[in-house]
């Protein structure tokens, strides 16, 4: 269930999981510091054997899909979404509609669930598998959105 790192780090093994060398490297080269280092706080939080990390890791992530909607910051957010979608699409409609329609579910996920809002009337993540899908599925628009920044 755990292996020990090069670096003495305790992480634990997910089966069948997404996360991958390539992805984390993929994350290193993101120029903008504040998405960078949301996504690899993300990723170990993630990666860490306390259960409890991983209510954690999906905050982060998805302080990460927010903060990558507004990767230009010479457009407003719409238009820096916008272009993250179409770079993504190679313009192709349907693709666009796919990754406009991932995106906008992700938002109403963070928004409906106990993820970045704790209102009382937010809905609560009580199974921690719950939280590796919200990771996973947000993970794999973000390796996917990072592979078109410009």
């Amino acid at each position: 269930m755990f292996t020990l790192t090069h670096g003495k780090l305790i992480e634990r093994i997910v089966e069948n999981n997404p996360l991958s060398p390539a992805i984390e490297t993929q994350v290193q080269q993101i120029a903008e510091y504040g998405t960078r280092e949301l996504l690899k706080d993300a990723i170990a939080l993630y990666k860490t054997p306390n259960p409890a990390a991983r209510q954690d890791s999906v905050e982060k992530i998805w302080g990460a899909l927010e903060r990558l909607k507004t990767y230009y910051t010479n457009l407003d957010k719409r238009g820096s979404a916008n272009k993250v979608v179409n770079d993504m699409s190679n313009g192709k409609s349907e693709f666009i509609t796919i990754f406009d329609d991932e995106f906008r579910a992700l938002t109403d996920i963070g928004n409906s669930f106990r993820i970045r809002h704790h209102e009382a009337n937010k809905i609560d993540i009580t199974d921690n598998r719950h939280y590796d899908y919200f990771f996973n599925r947000c993970l794999s628009l973000i390796a996917l959105a990072i592979q078109y920044l410009k």
